[in-house]
């Protein structure tokens, strides 16, 4: 009898840590700025492409004025909120683009 009192009670309480309420996973950080040099590429709908030097990463965004195709410039800004407009690469909102004077060699 003291066995199944502490068999039940064992399966009770196993139970309910079951049910508790788990932890919220926690979030990454959200990068706030963005900061990235590469080779421009023009797309038809007026989207731009910046592939990183490296290769490892290609931005996409929209500027006005827009850099040269085939120039390498550094772009600044943020991560856009929501799909980007041009349906390629990470989508960002630029705020400064500058041109480093090369051009690029593939």
């Amino acid at each position: 009898m003291k066995f199944t009192r502490i068999l039940l009670s064992t399966g009770v309480f196993a139970a309910a840590l079951a049910q508790a309420p788990k932890p919220a996973p926690k979030r990454k950080p959200q990068i706030r700025e963005v900061k990235a040099t590469g080779c421009i590429q023009k797309l038809r709908n007026g989207c731009l492409l910046l592939k990183t030097l490296d290769g490892q990463t290609t931005y996409s965004f929209q500027a006005s004025p827009q850099p040269d195709a085939g120039s390498v410039v550094t772009i600044q800004g943020t991560p856009h909120d929501g799909p980007g407009p041009c349906n390629q690469g990470l989508a960002l909102d630029v705020t400064d683009w500058q041109p480093t004077g090369e051009q690029c060699v593939e």
